[in-house]
């Protein structure tokens, strides 16, 4: 098929292909080249490929890992930014987990209040109202956890997974796989099959606590983060930027629904985008600070972080052909 001419009916998908291959090239090559000339100019700041350089080796088989290790951090979080929808099909990570699972957690709290109160309950115990919730509290914050999994677990991101392929024949449960097949796990029904979870399509963090008379129901992140040689490689780094941002929005904020000029109530709509990655339909929440004194703890954050300087003209201009 690649030899037909371009043009001609029924060869789109090299067109498609090209397009697909010069995205991927660009998001490997630009960042690679910006980072090596920062370094060469000595004013670069401590990033992954910085520090991979100056901690593994700079050799031509060196960079080639480093600058595809790179871009697979880059591209897992990056298809809400980024024209990346494309590579779905090539990049086995390419969904953002940490967005489209703060996104449904964000939609739950306007439709299951409840949730907010409980673990609003727990930070205020455990934490107080001087400083926000950090990666290091999570031992002592079992509810926020849950709630973090059930986060996970409600609308997983990628509901059919990422394909597989048999290396071998092999049978299960009766069923021929011939060597080569293509095969999809069903993550959205291992979330939501009812032996399970019970009441799935309810968020109830409690699901994951264990009491005398209830015993915890399976973790999500066994299966979300996909299977075997292909599991996601940045499903600790997604699953703990989920927990920090969830415990420190309920830590300070109120999320609830909006309501429209006349005072009604504007009731989301609970509806998932088809895809690869998966996200709700837009939609929009009041989010405020709980008070004044919470308010003052959000603004002390950008003192303690704040804003750097965007470089984004010089990473535009760099040269990476």
């Amino acid at each position: 098929m690649r030899y037909l001419p371009n043009g001609l009916p029924g060869t789109a998908f090299k067109s498609t292909g090209k397009a697909m291959r010069d995205v991927l090239t660009q998001c490997i090559e630009q960042p690679n080249a910006f980072v090596r000339q920062q370094m060469r100019e000595k004013r670069h700041k401590t990033s992954f490929l910085s520090e991979a350089f100056e901690t593994i080796g700079t050799g031509v088989d060196e960079e080639l890992v480093h600058k595809w290790a790179a871009n697979s951090l880059f591209t897992g979080g990056s298809d809400t930014v980024h024209p990346l929808p494309l590579l779905m099909p090539l990049l086995p990570c390419l969904f953002d987990q940490t967005v489209s699972s703060l996104q449904s957690f964000f939609l739950a709290m306007m439709l299951f209040p409840e949730v907010q109160i409980k673990a609003r309950e727990e930070i205020d115990r455990v934490i107080g109202c001087e400083r926000l919730p950090v990666s290091t509290d999570r031992d002592k914050l079992p509810y926020l956890v849950a709630t973090m999994k059930e986060a996970h677990r409600w609308h997983p991101v990628a509901p059919m997974g990422i394909a597989h392929a048999s290396t071998a024949e092999d049978t299960c449960n009766g069923y021929l796989i011939p060597k080569g097949a293509t095969l999809l796990a069903n993550v959205w029904w291992f979330t939501h099959d009812p032996a399970v979870y019970p009441d799935p399509m309810t968020f109830r963090p409690e699901r994951f606590i264990e009491t005398p008379t209830h015993s915890p129901e399976r973790d999500p992140r066994d299966f979300i983060f996909g299977f075997g040689r292909r599991v996601c490689p940045g499903r600790y780094v997604a699953d703990n930027a989920v927990f920090v941002t969830i415990a420190q929005s309920l830590a300070v904020f109120d999320i609830s629904k909006p309501v429209d000029q006349a005072g009604n109530v504007i009731e989301p709509v609970v509806e998932f985008e088809p895809g690869t990655a998966s996200h709700p339909v837009p939609y929009t929440a009041d989010i405020r600070p709980r008070s004044e004194k919470h308010e003052a703890l959000i603004r002390k954050s950008e003192e303690v972080y704040p804003w750097d300087p965007s470089d984004a003209k010089e990473f535009e201009n760099v040269k990476w052909q």
